[in-house]
């Protein structure tokens, strides 16, 4: 397997003088393991790039990767995340800073849940640290946790995490990246998520900067808080154009049955009808908006998805018509009783359309 450690650098020439030699220590450890270091130096004026050269003829597991522009960290780890998928062949990219901050020997304990299976490997806040530092991080992760619903990872700002290649981060669209700073780290964690990495926690030391030039930006805190809203939205965005189709089939859903109820069909077989017909414009509507980024183009899949949609979308119909009849058997055959259950059941079939159709219908890996 072959695993490549992404360190972005900005002056950071003392510190590399160190931790090249400190890394390949570790990888020792690891002898069925190819690993390699790579450095995405962002034209540091003090020199780092050409100390990473010096570097080549004594370790020739290290490569130098220069920015065409100095963009920001986050820039830095996705510019250097395609580089070594595409150039090197990782199998696994490490996130690590140069600055010391992260202790070398902490990559061999979280290597080791790797290689147990794990997709996702994020070395956790320190107990030791001081307790304003610790407030911040919990605090922001805590906040991260309730507004993504991401509920089994703790450290959201942790910049010291290794990630599976196939199937995980070579599935993730790079570019889509909300922020090119600090907070690029909770955008990448919640992408990772969502594709259904297996994610663990590894306890790490974090050690405090004594040279180089810090790499975090003034404004992390404020741009993570609108990286975190931003990818709330996002992922809400197709529930909105949800509820949007849902209310344009229920205008047609609802007026088919204020008509059809009023025949020899019955309001109960009036709900199958017009039901059958909102669900007819809900999918339509869904496929071309409200799920666009996941339309079902195919034919073969089109045919598919129709017969799980039609199916799933007629439980809660059924639902529907059945609490109408009981109903009106229980309290009498108003008006306002029939329209009382009616909505119970749009209400119901809402919930349960919305989970079947993202989950199943309209996956985010379509």
């Amino acid at each position: 397997m072959k695993v490549v450690v992404v360190i972005p650098t900005y002056n950071e020439r003392e510190n590399i003088k160190l931790l090249v030699p400190a890394l390949h220590e570790e990888y020792k450890n690891f002898p069925d393991h190819e690993i390699c270091t790579l450095i995405v130096d962002g034209n540091s004026p003090d020199g780092t790039g050409e100390e990473v050269e010096g570097f080549k003829e004594k370790y020739p597991n290290v490569e130098l990767l220069r920015e065409k522009e100095k963009a920001g960290l986050g820039a830095a780890y996705v510019y250097g995340f395609r580089h070594a998928m595409k150039e090197m062949g990782a199998d696994a990219v490490v996130e690590m800073d140069a600055d010391f901050q992260h202790d070398p020997k902490d990559l061999t304990s979280m290597l080791k849940k790797f290689d147990e299976g794990y997709d996702y490997i994020i070395g956790s806040v320190p107990k030791e640290w001081a307790f304003y530092r610790k407030f911040l991080s919990l605090g922001g992760s805590w906040f991260s946790k309730i507004v993504l619903g991401i509920f089994n990872v703790n450290d959201f700002t942790t910049g010291f995490k290794i990630s599976r290649v196939k199937g995980y981060l070579d599935k993730l669209d790079l570019d889509s990246i909300n922020s090119s700073g600090f907070a690029y780290k909770i955008d990448l964690l919640y992408k990772m998520h969502r594709v259904g990495a297996k994610i663990k926690e590894v306890p790490i030391k974090f050690g405090l900067r004594d040279r180089g030039d810090s790499k975090m930006e003034k404004d992390n805190m404020l741009d993570s808080l609108r990286v975190v809203v931003l990818l709330r939205y996002e992922e809400s965005k197709s529930f909105f154009k949800f509820l949007i189709v849902g209310f344009a089939g229920l205008i047609a859903d609802s007026g088919i049955f204020s008509l059809l109820r009023l025949t020899a069909a019955g309001s109960s077989v009036a709900s199958a009808i017009s039901g059958f017909i909102g669900m007819i414009t809900t999918f339509t509507l869904n496929n071309v908006w409200s799920f666009k980024e996941r339309k079902i183009e195919s034919t073969s899949k089109k045919v598919k998805s129709i017969i799980v949609y039609f199916v799933s979308s007629y439980i809660p119909i059924i639902f529907r018509s059945w609490l109408i009849d009981f109903s009106i058997v229980k309290f009498g055959g108003t008006a306002l009783v029939e329209y009382t259950a009616f909505f119970i059941g749009i209400v119901a079939g809402l919930i349960w359309n919305y989970t079947v159709y993202s989950k199943l219908i309209w996956k985010s890996s379509d």
